[in-house]
């Protein structure tokens, strides 16, 4: 696995924006402190090792600067680095995973290496800062990607005027509504195959999310956020409303990239079982009023609405591809 290949691609795939310039930045950090790697591996000069971490460390600063400018929409020329790490490190804006790699890098690299002039770093950590760090830039710029979809998408200006919400629809009518709108008027390039929109996991998360919200503007009290952890599992999308003072309801969108073939073929059966048991899950928690699952193929147009038998019928939906049978609603 080439990480360097991959972390470069993941730049190009970007939209353009500001950011491109720092995480190119960051690229070419992260390819010197491998040229000092391998020079430390070819050269005598075992404080190469320690010319590794700096560059890492330099990749690190610049990462988490370009997440706090997409991420909370903020300018990170205005703000101290160690702010923005604590910041980043407080917010809710990374997902779990992202935010380890982060806690991980910061306590185990950055602020040794920063505050201890003494140190020096032999191959094998050197080794380990690299993959951490570009670890750390991959996955960032997947979160980067998803949040610059989710802006595109919650725009008003992309959507055209939505139905008329009746005063006291449930939220999970509404959220399953919405995505069924999405799935039946929503145009992905036809090039674009399924292997892409798994590849692009987050920002197909996003360009829903952002949908969500500019669907479901017009409901009072109605907040959409991505990638929310409850009980340690990572929920893909949360829409909250607010009822009262202390008062609000919850439904998860549990998103699968579904293939087109028929409904009972093996990859879309297991697809639906798997989500249908993860967005089960989530039905225990306080607040929690429904989920919905949405198997999502980007080429068909014709979806429908399905109940589950695995849940309290009232509390799950399915919202997936129609072919020449029904959506199969989990019956054997």
């Amino acid at each position: 696995m080439d990480l360097q290949k991959i972390l470069d691609q993941k730049i190009k795939d970007l939209p353009v924006g500001p950011h491109i310039i720092g995480l190119k930045a960051v690229m070419a950090h992260i390819d010197a402190a491998i040229k000092h790697y391998k020079r430390g591996q070819a050269e005598p000069d075992q404080t190469l090792f320690t010319d590794v971490v700096f560059r890492c460390n330099q990749a690190f600063e610049g990462s988490i600067k370009e997440a706090y400018r997409v991420l909370a929409g903020k300018d990170p020329s205005r703000i101290a680095p160690h702010k923005i790490e604590e910041f980043l490190g407080e917010a809710d804006l990374l997902r779990k995973k992202v935010l380890d790699q982060f806690t991980r890098y910061r306590t185990e690299w950055r602020n040794p290496s920063t505050h201890d002039y003494t140190l020096d770093f032999d191959e094998d950590e050197g080794l380990m800062a690299i993959v951490s760090v570009t670890v750390f830039a991959i996955v960032l710029c997947d979160q980067i990607d998803g949040k610059l979809a989710f802006d595109t998408a919650a725009d008003p200006r992309t959507l055209a005027a939505t139905p008329t919400t009746r005063q006291g629809t449930p939220l999970l009518d509404l959220v399953t509504n919405a995505l069924l709108r999405f799935a039946q008027g929503h145009t992905e390039d036809p090039l674009i195959s399924l292997d892409h929109l798994r590849q692009h996991y987050l920002r197909t998360i996003g360009t829903i999310a952002g949908y969500l919200v500019s669907a479901l503007r017009g409901v009072p009290g109605v907040s959409v956020k991505q990638s929310q952890v409850f009980s340690d599992r990572e929920a893909d999308i949360v829409v909250e409303r607010s009822t009262g003072v202390s008062s609000t309801e919850k439904v998860i969108v549990e998103l699968k990239i579904s293939s087109s073939g028929k409904p009972k073929s093996l990859p879309r059966r297991f697809l639906q079982r798997s989500a249908v048991e993860k967005a089960s899950f989530f039905l225990h928690l306080p607040d929690v009023t429904g989920a919905v699952v949405f198997l999502y193929s980007g080429s068909d147009k014709t979806y429908s609405i399905a109940d589950t038998t695995e849940a309290p019928i009232e509390k799950m939906r399915i919202v997936g591809p129609v072919s020449d049978t029904r959506l199969e609603r989990l019956r054997d």
